[in-house]
């Protein structure tokens, strides 16, 4: 299987460029790996999830997925990416909606 190019939206990708290096980095890095290598073992995953809203919102076919990632401390970050083609589009990353910001 031939990996997928990883395409970010600018916002998605100044949030992970400006993640210090440590678990958290790590743990995203991670997630986007396994995209780029195997988009459907990572939608198969138990945590990810189907973003219909978003879906509704952007009004094209592709669907829209999430993954959670366990940040140090207790909060919860999120990678959110659509598959078009051989491209995986990284729409966000960033703590998922509803966590306390500190």
């Amino acid at each position: 299987m031939t990996p997928r190019l990883l395409d970010f939206s600018l916002a998605a990708w100044q949030a992970y460029q400006g993640l210090p290096a440590g678990e958290l980095r790590s743990q995203v890095k991670q997630v986007l790996e396994r995209l780029a290598d195997d988009p459907a073992a990572t939608r198969a995953d138990p945590r990810s999830r189907r973003h219909q809203i978003i879906e509704e919102r952007l009004k094209q076919a592709a669907q829209v997925w999430g993954l959670p990632v366990d940040a140090p401390g207790g909060s919860c970050w999120l990678v959110v990416w659509r598959e078009v083609a051989n491209v995986i589009e990284i729409g966000y990353i960033g703590i998922a909606p509803g966590q306390n910001t500190g």
